[in-house]
C-alpha cells in the first residue's frame, strides 16, 4: 500500500485530512501503528529524525519505513481527554508540529551547505551527519581541521546564505544520475531519486526535508571541531538554533561582565585576571596547609617511641588533611595512618622501604572497603564509620 508522502510536493502544508488504511495494535508505545494513504509525516532517514505531531488527537511518537510503508506509531490520548476511534477506512486529522519540520529543514540544509564547502575548501567529503536535539555534526574525511579553518569555512557558509541561492530538488530514474556532478554516491535502492541543487554550488542525493532557498536558514555557526576515529566531527547549528545559541553566548558575557564588574569588551583579560589570581591564593593555601601538617606532624614525632606507627583520626577532618598529614608524618621517619572522619577514608603514608599495600589491603578488603596503593602511600574508603574504624584498629596492630 503506498502512502503519497506530502512532505515533499507540499513542504509548507501543516494540517490535512488523511484515509486510514490499516491499523497495527503497537505493545510498546500503547497505541496503534498506523497507515494512511497520505502523510505530512516525514519518517526518520538519513541521519534525519522523523516529524512530530498529531493524528485524530492521538500524539505521534515515531514516523519510519518500514517495508515500503510509513507507518505513524501513535501515542495514548493524553489524560482526561477521550478521542475518536482510529478504524480501517476512517478519515482522521492530521496535524504537524510545523516549528519542529522547520528546525530539522534549518539544520539538515545547512549541512548539505557546510559540507558542500568543506570538500570545497579543503577537499574533505562528509561521512556521515546526526541531526541532534540540540545541534548537528558531520563526520569529515579529514586528520585535523584548525581554528583558521573553521572560520575560513564558517564564513563561506554565511556568504551563500546571504546571498540566498535559490534550492531546486530534480527528480530522475536511478539508472541516470551522470546528468548532475554529485556529491557523493547515490543510493542503489530507489525507484526514484531525489537529487538536491543549491543553485549550482552543491547537488547531492537526499531525500529529507529542506528550505527553499538558502536566505531561509537565516544563520549559521561552528562550534567546534575535534578528532574522531581518524577523521573530524564539525558540530554546528543553523537558523532558530543559532539565533538562540548568540542569544545564550550574549547572555553569558553580559552575565560575566556584571560579576566582573567589567564592561563586556574586557571579559575575557578580567577573567585571566581573576583565574590567575585563584592560582596564586591556591598555591599560598596549599603552602601554608604544608606547614601546618608539618607542625603538627612534628609535634606528635616528638612523643612517638621509636619504630612505633602513628594511628590518628580526624572525626571532622577531610581526606585532604589526612593524606597531608599522613605524608608528613612518614617525612618524620613514621609510618602512619590517618582517618577522615568526614569523607570516611583513611590515608596511610611511610618512609621508603615499607610495604604498606601488602600489610593494609587485605585488612581493607575485610573490612568492606575500597582503595589501593603502594609500597610507602595507601588510601582506603568505607561506606560505614564502623568498618572504618575496624580498619584503623587493624592498622594499628599491623604496623607494629
Amino acid at each position: 500500500m503506498i502512502t503519497m508522502p506530502l512532505f515533499y510536493d507540499e513542504p509548507f502544508l501543516h494540517e490535512c485530512d488523511a484515509t486510514v488504511l490499516e491499523v497495527r495494535a503497537d505493545g510498546e508505545s500503547g497505541g496503534d501503528a498506523v497507515l494512511l494513504d497520505r502523510t505530512l509525516f516525514y519518517p526518520e532517514g538519513g541521519g534525519q529524525p522523523c516529524d512530530l505531531g498529531t493524528v485524530a488527537g492521538y500524539p505521534v511518537v515515531a514516523v519510519i519505513h518500514d517495508g515500503g510503508e510509513i507507518l505513524h506509531y501513535l501515542g495514548k490520548a493524553p489524560d482526561g481527554i477521550v478521542l475518536q476511534e482510529i478504524v480501517k477506512g476512517g478519515v482522521v486529522r492530521c496535524v504537524l508540529d510545523a516549528g519542529r519540520r522547520r528546525d530539522h529543514s534549518e539544520q539538515h540544509t545547512a549541512q548539505h551547505l557546510l559540507s558542500a564547502t568543506i570538500l570545497r575548501l579543503l577537499g574533505g567529503p562528509t561521512r556521515s551527519f546526526h541531526l541532534g536535539e540540540r545541534y548537528s555534526s558531520i563526520d569529515v574525511d579529514l586528520s585535523s581541521m584548525d581554528r583558521v579553518d573553521t572560520d575560513g569555512i564558517e564564513d563561506a557558509v554565511l556568504s551563500v546564505i546571504r546571498n540566498d541561492y535559490p534550492i531546486i530538488t530534480h527528480l530522475c530514474p536511478p539508472e541516470n544520475p551522470a546528468a548532475f556532478p554529485l556529491r557523493r554516491k547515490p543510493p542503489e535502492d530507489e525507484d526514484v531519486l531525489r537529487i538536491l541543487e543549491i543553485d549550482g554550488i552543491d547537488f547531492t542525493p537526499c531525500a529529507g526535508t529542506h528550505l527553499c532557498g538558502t536566505g531561509s536558514i537565516g544563520a549559521f555557526r561552528i562550534l567546534k571541531a575535534e578528532k574522531y576515529k581518524g577523521m573530524t566531527r564539525v558540530y554546528f547549528v543553523a537558523g532558530g538554533r543559532a539565533y538562540a545559541d548568540y542569544r545564550r553566548l550574549t547572555g553569558i558575557v553580559r552575565e560575566s561582565a556584571a560579576v566582573n564588574g567589567t564592561a563586556e569588551d574586557d571579559v575575557v583579560s578580567a577573567t585571566a585576571a581573576l583565574s590567575n589570581r585563584n592560582r596564586e591564593l591556591e598555591a599560598a593555601l596549599k603552602s601554608a596547609l604544608d606547614a601546618a601538617a608539618t607542625a603538627e606532624a612534628k609535634s606528635i614525632a616528638s612523643g612517638v617511641p621509636a619504630g612505633a606507627p602513628v594511628i590518628v583520626s580526624l572525626p571532622d577532618g577531610d581526606f585532604a588533611g589526612a593524606m597531608r598529614l599522613a605524608k608528613a608524618l612518614s617525612g618524620f621517619g613514621l609510618a602512619a595512618v590517618v582517618a577522615s572522619g568526614l569523607d570516611l577514608k583513611a590515608a596511610a603514608s611511610c618512609p621508603d622501604g615499607g610495604n604498606l599495600s601488602a600489610l593494609l589491603k587485605p585488612l581493607m578488603l575485610e573490612s568492606g572497603g575500597k582503595g589501593g596503593g603502594g609500597p610507602t602511600f595507601f588510601q582506603a574508603a568505607f561506606e560505614e564509620s564502623r568498618r572504618l574504624a575496624e580498619f584503623m584498629e587493624g592498622a594499628a596492630c599491623r604496623l607494629k
